[in-house]
């Protein structure tokens, strides 16, 4: 256990006390247990290689976790420490006893609202009618529970596991013996979602993959997303749901080409939000708004202008004629910008296949390659 009362039964936790004051307060016999009160010894430290931890002599008390592994020690260490920098006002309690569920947390957090959190870090195997059970009993005591499951268990397939993620459509992997705590963050996407991600322009794709990569689930809830991190990137919302900006801007953009694959009819704010991540604010200035409004004005011109040329009996119209060489003048004209013809057929790329902005983007790429034939 990592909490002891000490002498003037204030509450010790090892690791924040001095060993020396601890090793003296073991000697005389001076720290007790917070369940039974009996009396408890320090044990490991540097010299030993282990955690440094408080210890009954054995069999002494039914609430004991002395087999727990130095990753679930340390592990809670850092969770608490972690709370403590997100919510400094909360009460923030290791290992506390709570007559309702007739439970120990590893971390409980209690807000000044009244607001109860108990954070399990979940090392070894769980039974999934163990975990059910723990896990209503919170909820029963009014008592959020977040369960956190250590980097040991993370390619295993485990119904607990599959449970909590059907539960909270999330989980979170930690990796509490590295500085700093590394995570992984898993949470699953739709079918949907997956081919969206697959249709992304390769850039943004990329860019994406550097902190988040689509990958096969644990057991058979299929297809999901992993962020690697660290633990503080992370951070916990009013219901104890797990935050990571680039999770964030993924829903975000998800959400976004949905709606443009619904939309009936192009909106400028919609297009220049989708493109913001990959396309700077003079590109979109210079080039994509002003080629957005020509084609709102006749959707059809480059179109009718480039099957006009190959078929027989329907020549090019004048008019067609002179706004396209207009067109790719303008187009050229960019150059003086640092955008060339190349370049720009590189920004095109990012434009979205979806919806009514498809119809744009093929508008787009006819324009450009008229323009590089002239």
């Amino acid at each position: 256990m990592l909490v002891a009362y000490g002498p003037d039964q204030h509450t010790v936790i090892a690791g924040e006390t001095p060993f020396s004051q601890l090793q003296q307060w073991s000697r005389n016999h001076q720290l007790h247990c917070p369940n039974c009160r009996g009396v408890v010894h320090i044990r490991g430290g540097a010299e030993k290689r282990t955690q440094v931890h408080f210890a009954h002599q054995k069999g002494e008390c039914e609430w004991s976790t002395e087999a727990e592994s130095i990753r679930h020690a340390q592990g809670k260490l850092v969770l608490a420490q972690w709370l403590r920098q997100q919510y400094p006002h909360a009460a923030i309690s290791l290992e506390k006893r709570l007559p309702e569920p007739n439970r120990i947390a590893d971390v409980f957090l209690e807000h000044a609202n009244g607001q109860q959190w108990a954070i399990e870090f979940q090392c070894a195997p769980l039974d999934i009618e163990e975990w059910k059970m723990r896990h209503h009993a919170y909820r029963k005591a009014g008592i959020i529970d977040s369960w956190i499951i250590g980097n040991n268990r993370r390619e295993k397939q485990e119904a607990f596991i599959e449970a909590l993620l059907a539960t909270n459509r999330e989980l979170l992997f930690l990796d509490p013996l590295v500085s700093p705590p590394r995570i992984w963050l898993r949470w699953p996407i739709t079918r949907q979602q997956a081919m969206e991600r697959q249709q992304l322009p390769a850039t943004e794709r990329a860019a994406q993959s550097q902190n988040a990569t689509m990958d096969g689930w644990v057991g058979r809830s299929g297809y999901g997303m992993t962020i690697l991190g660290t633990l503080a990137e992370i951070q916990l919302d009013t219901q104890a749901r797990l935050i990571h900006p680039t999770r964030v801007a993924l829903e975000q953009r998800s959400t976004l080409l949905q709606a443009m694959s619904a939309a009936t009819a192009l909106d400028e704010q919609q297009l220049v939000t989708y493109l913001q991540p990959a396309i700077n604010n003079t590109a979109l200035r210079l080039f994509v708004i002003p080629l957005l409004h020509a084609y709102q004005l006749d959707p059809e011109l480059a179109r009718r202008y480039n099957y006009g040329r190959g078929l027989p009996g329907q020549p090019v119209r004048p008019g067609d004629q002179q706004r396209i060489e207009k067109a790719c003048i303008w187009l050229r004209s960019l150059v003086r910008h640092g955008y060339t013809l190349e370049k720009l057929q590189l920004l095109t790329r990012e434009f979205p296949f979806a919806g009514p902005y498809a119809a744009f983007a093929g508008y787009a790429e006819i324009l450009l390659a008229l323009a590089a034939q002239r």
